[in-house]
């Protein structure tokens, strides 16, 4: 399979889960071959935190919905070649939708949604999901089920991929050096 040229968007200026997994997914991208580039708002902590998990990080005035960050994007995206976008937050994803099309440009765009927040019922919110975005990603199944049954989006737009855990990393030690460490009796369960 040819390497892609994958674009992450993400406005958020905060440091969590979603952003967490952005950098995770960009760095396993990047392992196998591919070309990512996380375009991000200056002064977040995905941006100050993507050199350390070895993803290559652009900051854009995309915090906010726009019209600086609107031409940012749009300016952006006329100059570099990409094969997808996956947009995370509401800004962004507004922003990249509108960019691609000022700039000219064909690319899917993926939308992965995080959170349980209900999805306006509006025609602007259709237009985001079901015609701006080529495929809709959620972070676990009640989630793609929320989008299917209050929001009327297509199924088959729609796929669930929950957030891995590296269990490696929750292996059980030794009780008697988690008790040590924790200054516990014999008698304290741990």
């Amino acid at each position: 399979m040819k390497p892609l040229s994958v674009v992450h968007t993400e406005s958020s200026l905060g440091w969590g889960g979603q952003e967490i997994r952005i950098l995770a997914e960009s760095q396993g991208l990047a392992r196998r071959g591919h070309e990512v580039t996380l375009l991000c708002a200056p002064r977040s902590r995905i941006a100050a935190e993507a050199a350390a998990w070895q993803v290559a990080a652009v900051a854009l005035p995309i915090a906010h919905k726009n019209v600086a960050g609107l031409r940012a994007l749009a300016a952006w995206f006329r100059d570099h070649r990409c094969d997808v976008v996956n947009t995370h937050s509401s800004t962004d994803s507004w922003l990249a939708a509108l960019a691609l099309r000022l700039a000219g440009r064909a690319v899917p765009i993926v939308r992965t949604r995080h959170i349980s927040a209900a999805v306006p019922r509006n025609p602007l919110s259709r237009w985001l999901y079901q015609s701006a975005a080529a495929m809709i990603v959620t972070t676990g199944e009640a989630l793609r089920r929320q989008l299917i049954e209050a929001n009327g989006f297509d199924a088959a737009r729609l796929v669930s991929v929950p957030t891995g855990v590296d269990a490696a990393r929750f292996r059980p030690g030794a009780r008697a050096a988690a008790r040590t460490a924790c200054a516990a009796g014999r008698d304290t369960a741990i």
